[in-house]
């Protein structure tokens, strides 16, 4: 029978806000998170124990681990605790929410976190340690490398590239064929069209305040009658 206790590395919001997630699939065992950061003993009442002594409290022969860290410099925590989970022994697993529809020609490393409602299309190739919130649309034959953070309403087109540790903001847009060079920054509602070179930025401005209050904004923006 397949293993289905699961330690979660992290202690933040992600974590937190995963646990609810996990526990839809796994029997969580507990958190684990390095000496330096931890800050609470217990989390909705499971037990947060440091990674430097984690195989003597839930040992790899029993237990899954999956990371849920947020993208720190640029994705690199996330990387780097499951290089050093797989050191100690432990099977990283992915989670893939029930209403993804898995088809078949969709290839996926491990240590993936896709959450609730989003398309990933035929053909697509996703590599290790990447987390996809909800609401995301990933076109037809894509490929994502490792440890990409992809936030809610974004959509990527069909035969797009994405490099290693990027990050996509809220409804950020990327086009059809278009390769993203590895740790770019694209922000919330950019629209990107034309490839990009590795660790670049790409942001959109901001919503500009109109002068109107809300009110007199509705009477302004309203259809006169006949």
């Amino acid at each position: 029978m397949s293993i289905r206790k699961l330690v979660i590395y992290g202690n933040g919001q992600m974590a937190r806000m995963f646990l609810d997630f996990a526990r839809q699939q796994f029997e969580v065992a507990g958190f684990t998170v390095d000496r330096s950061a931890l800050a609470a003993a217990e989390i909705d009442g499971l037990p947060v124990v440091p990674f430097e002594q984690v195989e003597t409290v839930f040992p790899p022969a029993e237990h899954l681990m999956i990371t849920a860290v947020g993208y720190l410099d640029m994705n690199e925590l996330r990387a780097r605790k499951f290089e050093e989970g797989r050191a100690k022994g432990y099977r990283f697993t992915n989670f893939v929410h029930a209403s993804v529809i898995r088809h078949p020609s969709v290839a996926m490393g491990v240590n993936n976190v896709i959450l609730d409602h989003l398309a990933i299309h035929p053909g697509t190739r996703l590599g290790n340690s990447n987390f996809i919130s909800s609401n995301v649309s990933i076109g037809h034959g894509c490929a994502i490398g490792d440890n990409c953070w992809v936030n809610s309403g974004v959509s990527i087109g069909g035969e797009a590239w994405i490099g290693d540790s990027c990050f996509f903001g809220m409804n950020a847009t990327i086009g059809d064929n278009i390769k993203i060079g590895a740790r770019c920054y694209i922000g919330a509602n950019t629209l990107v069209s034309r490839s990009t070179a590795e660790a670049e930025v790409y942001i959109s401005a901001n919503g500009e305040r109109f002068p109107l209050p809300s009110a007199d904004f509705l009477k302004f923006i309203a259809r006169k009658q006949p």
